[in-house]
């Protein structure tokens, strides 16, 4: 008999369920943006809807929830929630207990994206994988030796907020400020007013035009800096970069490892592997999904 999850993922643009079978095949997708959301009630409610939607057999008895916050397995409460206000202190138990008959395990939606990527056949061989979201917002997750690494207090891995660059005194640019789709919406809006975004951004870029260059060049410097300092801190096997803004714009990737391996030291230059992620839209969910069966793994496993 096959065995049914659900995976939801918390996203700063969009809230995603889906039915997902053990063999990660989406069965019933529904999504809905986030900013129907404005209290914990609302999403609680909303989210009992779209589980409802796409598993009205109640199929599933267990729910992975992928959220854009650091996690730790002993946590208890969401902290530094910033692109889903909605969560910022609420406790675990208050999600779970609107659940009853279905059991829920959390985690960080960039760690359990970068798990999933690190099973792709070929690359199981590494021993190090580092998977960066370039969305809304930025993040990273980092799997050593088939394992997600948390970090101390589960701050382990966000990119998104490491300086990259000093404006003036006790003001400073946080990656996400720089190179993130957020970041890059505001960008169109200044300079194409306030129906542009990103995409408009880079149809500009390709046009040729001054701001749009200007600003995509900010974009690859900003962003080649950042893999230069975590190659040189972490020395990951292979990069993969996923979300919005990298599915969307897929030859972004051959000029970072242009504009990177310059700043490399010279032995690791040819050790730089940057690839696109496999799963696309759906990895949030997907993962989701692969957070239940790692519990059942380790229920298994004793």
């Amino acid at each position: 008999m096959s065995h049914y999850l659900i995976g939801v993922d918390v996203g700063g643009t969009w809230v995603r369920v889906a039915l997902v079978d053990e063999a990660l095949n989406v069965i019933k997708k529904t999504a809905t943006r986030t900013s129907e959301f404005s209290t914990i009630e609302e999403y609680l409610y909303g989210l009992k809807k779209m589980v409802e939607e796409v598993d009205a057999q109640r199929l599933a008895t267990q729910i992975g929830m992928v959220v854009p916050t650091p996690w730790k397995d002993n946590m208890t409460h969401f902290q530094d929630a910033t692109n889903v206000s909605f969560l910022e202190g609420i406790a675990t138990k208050e999600i779970k207990d609107y659940f009853p008959n279905r059991e829920i395990f959390f985690e960080n939606d960039v760690n359990v994206v970068a798990l999933l990527e690190s099973q792709i056949e070929s690359r199981k061989a590494y021993e190090s994988i580092m998977y960066i979201t370039v969305s809304t917002g930025i993040g990273s997750g980092i799997i050593i030796n088939g394992t997600i690494w948390q970090g101390a207090k589960g701050y382990a891995g966000e990119v998104g907020n490491m300086i990259v660059s000093e404006r003036e005194k006790d003001l400073v640019f946080v990656l996400e400020d720089i190179c993130s789709g957020l970041a890059l919406d505001v960008a169109a809006k200044t300079y194409y007013g306030e129906g542009a975004n990103s995409e408009r951004l880079f149809a500009a870029y390709h046009q040729g035009d001054e701001c749009a260059l200007a600003t995509i060049d900010s974009w690859f410097e900003t962003f080649s800096d950042t893999l230069a300092s975590l190659m040189h801190v972490i020395n990951p096997d292979i990069f993969v970069l996923g979300g919005a803004v990298i599915y969307h714009n897929q030859w972004l990737i051959d000029e970072l490892i242009n504009r990177t391996r310059p700043k490399l030291f010279e032995n690791l230059r040819e050790h730089l592997k940057i690839e696109l992620s496999h799963y696309g839209s759906n990895s949030g969910v997907l993962g989701g999904a692969q957070l239940c069966l790692m519990q059942k793994i380790k229920v298994e496993r004793g």
